[in-house]
């Protein structure tokens, strides 16, 4: 996993929950580098496992929470870096093409990323589902990017997502629909 995914949680943890806490996580994850990570480097996902479930029990909140809220604060991240992929852009059509933006802008700094897949299953004015493939499982992670771009973009919606198959196996299906 990139380093600049732990960078990112551990701005997370700092600014959600402070030092101190932030401090908890890594020492109640018994890592092998006891916590040190740069953006550009490259490191196990167990590890990421490791500080996500700790932030977790630390705070009381649910595994599945935790990682929505960081989703969207890794989206607050990722707006600034890339400020032209949102602005004057309408989320419907950010999140059909993502998987463009990842081989466009993402591949040119990470060639070697083990990218999340966005596939448009369906589409309306009011609905839009995508099959989410990935090597790991992070739906709700996603799920939290998709909610933080909606906040963004100033466009309320309500997220669901749910096991789904199909010929090239397993992956996760996310309704997103429009509110108001």
């Amino acid at each position: 996993m990139k380093g600049l995914v732990f960078t990112t949680f551990y701005d997370f943890c700092e600014a959600n929950y402070g030092s101190d806490v932030l401090d908890d996580v890594i020492q109640a994850s018994d890592l092998p580098n006891d916590g040190a990570y740069t953006s550009v480097g490259i490191y196990p996902f167990s590890e990421m496992v490791s500080l996500v479930t700790a932030l977790a029990k630390i705070t009381g909140k649910p595994l599945n929470v935790t990682l929505e809220e960081f989703g969207v604060h890794c989206f607050t991240t990722w707006v600034k870096n890339w400020p032209s992929q949102f602005d004057g852009r309408k989320l419907f059509d950010i999140l059909a093409t993502i998987d463009e933006f990842h081989e466009r802008e993402v591949r040119k700094l990470y060639p070697d990323a083990e990218l999340p897949s966005f596939r448009v299953e369906f589409r309306t004015e009011e609905r839009l589902v995508l099959g989410y493939r990935s090597c790991k499982p992070l739906a709700d992670l996603a799920g939290g990017v998709i909610k933080g771009a909606a906040i963004h973009l100033n466009e309320p919606v309500r997220l669901r997502h749910e096991p789904a198959q199909d010929a090239d196996g397993k992956y996760v299906r996310i309704a997103i629909n429009r509110l108001g």
